[in-house]
């Protein structure tokens, strides 16, 4: 990527004006302003429009040995004798110029903004619940302080479940103190133990078990079973739709859509619930949460997408699909003119949207601003 921004490249000498002066009455020069005389010590070169008076050059450093107000006295070395010069104004606006190295950067930022959402649950075994969506979390404003190594954590999906056991909870994902938690998994038909709560709560399959219970600021319940149709896993926008007996296995919860990256992208929706029998289809995933399987005629249930925490949909039963929670990402973002991070682990996809300089992850990793 250039370095190079307006004409000047990042860390070449640029010449900062001072003030301009006049020179009149030798050794003193008179500035414009007490704000805009050098000060004492500061090394500073003259340019002109036209020329300068007789004594003084273009062409030499000038250090600063006496100021008073908005007048000094300029030596051609640190504390040595005042330099002079003919008692002329010559012609042209002279000017007091300092060397500095082009920056176009404003340093490390003070705050960013995040997204964090964690793994998704697996879906429940043998007509099982759907799995509930990894937490989400995201604000701007987060203060970050220059030097420090802010950890990175991209949690796991769940895993499913093909026999009558409930799919595991998704793995938390971190970014500093943020803490995203893990989506929970799906309930298994004739299983007695609650789906799995989390960011978001799982789904129930069977009538004798409770819905998993989502995460306050993070997401929402599962949905309950209806006769033979489980209910979809909840998701960071609403609660899991509830199966509906004699009709169709509940939908997963919506999901959030965020513009973090530039672009609308959708994270951390539920999975669908299982059906019975084609009839009654299985519960649809949504923004990243896997549909429910149909266990009469083995249509395949899907997994929660990878890196959008959503939920694995209800498994049907079937020896050799997958339902898998997916898993989470981390998100962040800072304002582009800001300068790049002093170190970052975890191979993080780099981009620029919008002004902003933004950094995901899909693997844990650390930054340093």
């Amino acid at each position: 990527m250039s370095n190079r921004l307006g004409g000047f490249i990042a860390g070449q000498n640029i010449s900062a004006s001072i003030g301009t002066f006049s020179a009149v009455s030798s050794p003193t020069f008179t500035f414009g302003s007490t704000q805009g005389t050098p000060a004492v010590g500061q090394a500073i070169q003259l340019t002109t429009t036209g020329t300068l008076p007789t004594g003084l050059s273009t062409n030499l450093t000038y250090y600063v040995i006496s100021t008073s107000t908005n007048t000094c006295q300029l030596s051609t070395t640190l504390g040595g004798s005042a330099v002079t010069f003919t008692n002329s104004s010559g012609s042209g606006t002279h000017t007091a110029v300092t060397q500095r190295a082009f920056n176009p950067y404003a340093g490390a930022p003070d705050t960013v903004e995040y997204l964090v959402v964690a793994g998704g649950g697996g879906g429940g075994g043998q007509i099982g619940g759907g799995g509930g969506a990894g937490g989400l979390l995201t604000a701007t404003g987060f203060a970050v302080a220059a030097g420090s190594a802010l950890t990175v954590t991209v949690g796991a999906g769940g895993s499913c479940n093909t026999s009558n056991q409930n799919g595991t909870n998704g793995n938390n994902s971190v970014f500093s103190s943020i803490t995203a938690t893990g989506g929970g998994g799906g309930n298994g038909n004739g299983s007695s133990t609650a789906a799995g709560s989390g960011g978001s709560g799982g789904g129930t399959s069977d009538s004798a078990s409770s819905v998993g219970i989502g995460t306050s600021g993070q997401g929402f319940n599962g949905g309950a079973v209806g006769g033979d149709q489980s209910g979809g896993g909840g998701g960071s926008g609403s609660v899991g739709l509830n199966g509906v007996a004699g009709g169709i296995a509940g939908g997963g919860g919506t999901g959030t859509c965020s513009t973090i990256t530039g672009q609308r992208g959708f994270y951390a929706g539920g999975g669908g619930g299982a059906s019975y029998n084609i009839a009654n289809a299985g519960g649809l995933g949504v923004a990243g949460g896997g549909n429910g399987g149909v266990y009469t005629t083995a249509i395949k249930e899907t997994s929660g997408a990878v890196n959008t925490g959503g939920g694995g949909g209800g498994n049907s039963g079937v020896v050799g699909f997958d339902s898998s929670g997916g898993s989470g990402i981390v998100i962040v973002r800072y304002p582009q003119l800001n300068s790049a991070p002093a170190m970052v682990t975890g191979s993080p996809q780099v981009n620029y949207a919008d002004g902003y300089q933004i950094y995901t992850w899909t693997s844990s990793g650390s930054i340093i601003f």
